[in-house]
């Protein structure tokens, strides 16, 4: 993996990891479908799809609103494979989607650059 945004080097990247986090999310939720934080980072999840389908850039305040890292963090303890593969995009999803950077910065990002925003 690479700097900040880990695999997501672009905004098919972004879809990519975004998908794929959904998979997971969504079967977890069927075997158990009453898991508070799966069903809020499903939420979050489906709202950063809408948000970025179509080629459409998210608000500031949209990206603002999200906290699928944070919520990963705090409440996925569980250190299953799937858990932790999980995890690992929610957080890169997360810093991605919060910078909304170009594919041109995506790719050259790197844990310094965060500083200079």
């Amino acid at each position: 993996m690479a700097g900040e945004y880990g695999e997501i080097d672009s905004r098919l990247d972004y879809h990519r990891v975004l998908g794929e986090s959904l998979d997971i999310v969504r079967r977890i939720l069927a075997r158990a479908p009453t898991d508070g934080p799966m069903l809020r980072i499903n939420k979050q999840l489906e709202a950063m799809k809408r948000w970025t389908d179509g080629g459409r850039e998210p608000t500031d305040n949209e990206r603002r609103n999200i906290d699928v890292g944070l919520v990963a963090a705090r409440e996925l303890s569980e250190t299953t494979a799937e858990i932790s593969d999980l995890t690992e995009k929610l957080l890169i999803l997360n810093n991605y989607f919060e910078d909304w950077p170009t594919d041109a910065r995506a790719s050259n990002a790197n844990d310094e650059d965060s500083d200079d925003d």
